[in-house]
């Protein structure tokens, strides 16, 4: 081996040396450039997520101080809500405001009962129900449920059943054309317990002797 690396000429290394030239410039193609080439779509697709990303901070970064004033009206609204919600359940104003509006829209109502409400976890709010059952028929059912969106009280209605009453067989033509509904309902009104930040004036909190301050 010695002795033909020793006859080899210069035409010989030459040749060799070309060789293995093109020898590692295929092993670097196959090796290092191709798998590099491979990945420039999935690198490609990670910047434009990375910008898409980005472009979304830097819009979420723009709208925080209208996301902030937007918290602030809300939070304000919410504490002028808790602050017209009356201290006490005022239930006998309630029940004597549901008994008027049951005699003027000629309902019977059959039965009122008080039980614990929830109060959908808003804290410094206490919330009460009331299930009532009514009897009449329909037209008058209908003028009941729209006066009670008339109460001076805020309340929501919920569970609202209607079952037909049984006419029997000397029920007249009119009662047979207009049945008498059964209907049972349960309205709950809301009374605020804690204490509401006082009013703002200009971002500042109100003073005493001022609308919204404590006296």
């Amino acid at each position: 081996m010695v002795a033909l690396l020793a006859r080899m000429g210069q035409r010989e290394w030459a040749i060799v040396a070309m060789v293995a030239a093109v020898l590692l410039g295929l092993m670097w193609y196959f090796l290092v450039t191709q798998p590099l080439q491979g990945r420039i779509p999935e690198i490609q697709a990670e910047v434009d997520r990375l910008t898409t990303e980005r472009d979304r901070g830097r819009a979420a970064q723009r709208a925080l101080p209208q996301l902030r004033e937007t918290i602030a009206r809300l939070d304000a609204e919410r504490q002028q809500f808790l602050r017209e919600l009356p201290p006490t359940e005022q239930l006998g104003r309630v029940l004597a405001s549901l008994a008027q509006q049951a005699r003027e829209s000629g309902v019977v109502l059959r039965a009122l009962n008080r039980g614990a409400g929830d109060n959908q976890g808003v804290a410094g709010v206490r919330a009460t129900n009331l299930a009532l059952q009514v009897e009449s028929p329909f037209p008058e059912l209908y003028v009941f449920l729209r006066n009670l969106e008339g109460l001076q009280r805020f309340a929501t209605v919920s569970g609202l059943n209607l079952t037909l009453g049984s006419s029997g067989p000397a029920a007249t033509v009119d009662q047979a054309n207009n049945p008498t509904i059964n209907t049972s309902l349960t309205m709950t009104v809301y009374t605020y317990t804690g204490q509401a930040q006082p009013a703002t004036q200009g971002g500042q909190p109100a003073q005493p002797g001022q609308p919204g301050g404590r006296p």
